[in-house]
């Protein structure tokens, strides 16, 4: 009789963390994560660009004198 119940309790278990477990529905896979990586910057592109703000600098400080 304790046989037969150990027996009982240990399929009981058994199936509660079968049936316990697990997303309901169907399985899927988790997008793949996006690696940020920083934007390769051309140098010809941002020397033009230094030399305007430098010109526009000197242009605003040649005003503030003038005054």
């Amino acid at each position: 009789m304790l046989r037969k119940m150990r027996l009982f309790l240990l399929l009981l278990l058994g199936s509660l963390f079968i049936t316990a477990c697990g997303q309901k529905g169907p399985l899927y896979r988790s997008p793949a994560t996006e690696v940020n990586q920083p934007k390769k910057v051309d140098e010809a592109k941002t020397v033009p660009e230094v030399e305007e703000i430098k010109t526009e600098i000197r242009a605003i400080e040649a005003q503030k004198t003038q005054q």
